[in-house]
């Protein structure tokens, strides 16, 4: 805590790899979704028409498999990016992994449906919650996307460098890759939903502005947290 009495929340890696990566899920998804399903297919007519029509050839078919082709490039495009600049903040996190907020304040199945109970405080009832820097449910989501990213991860190299890979381990790739995909698209949604409720608005204004809380508000939103703090 410093000197004017605000709480760093988040450092200015944090903040830029947040914006960053919102921005490439959103590729990935657009660019993702006409591939992983047939019903998304009017995003791959939609790239592939202008790009056909310029060429003189207005097959239907020709068409999907031009705006499939290009979306595909997109897709691995973004997954590489996105690989890039995961490598910083990864070692950056695994250097401080053991003070990570996402590690239960307490541990046990009593501390699981306190934690729900408390969560219930916060969004329904609008009261103040025993909260540390994280409730139950944003270190729940967390995990949830770290697993899924790193499975999306694997198994999106595993289809890019599939040579050698058997049939079998090419299918079971592609399975565990939309699988994750869908799971963490709700697991965002959800969280966006939290992210952007009134009663993150402080949370969400760090993320995106200052990194920065105020201490009181800490004091009275987050007091587990911020008696953590003033053992430090």
């Amino acid at each position: 805590m410093n000197s004017n009495k605000t709480v760093l929340a988040y450092s200015s890696l944090e903040i830029w790899f947040h914006k960053h990566m919102i921005h490439f899920v959103a590729f990935l998804s657009l660019s993702g979704l006409p591939i992983l399903s047939d019903k998304f297919q009017f995003i791959a007519y939609g790239i592939g028409y202008p790009i056909n029509f310029f060429t003189g050839d207005m097959n239907t078919e020709h068409i999907l498999a031009s705006g499939i082709s290009f979306l595909r490039v997109i897709h691995w495009a973004s997954a590489f990016a996105l690989t890039g600049i995961m490598i910083p903040f990864v070692i950056s996190m695994l250097r401080k992994v053991l003070t990570l907020s996402i590690w239960p304040d307490r541990w046990g199945a009593v501390a699981i449906v306190d934690g729900v109970v408390e969560m219930k405080k916060n969004y329904i009832d609008l009261e103040h919650a025993e909260f540390g820097k994280m409730n139950t449910g944003q270190k729940a989501s967390a995990w949830v996307i770290m697993l899924c990213m790193f499975i999306i991860v694997v198994s999106g190299y595993m289809l890019v460098f599939r040579s050698g890979l058997t049939h079998n381990f090419i299918s079971l790739a592609r399975g565990a890759h939309a699988i994750s995909y869908i799971i963490l698209a709700v697991t965002l949604i959800i969280h966006i939903y939290f992210a952007t409720h009134p009663a993150n608005r402080a949370a969400y204004k760090a993320m995106f502005k200052t990194g920065e809380m105020d201490a009181d508000y800490v004091k009275e939103h987050h007091p587990l947290w911020y008696r953590k703090l003033q053992k430090v």
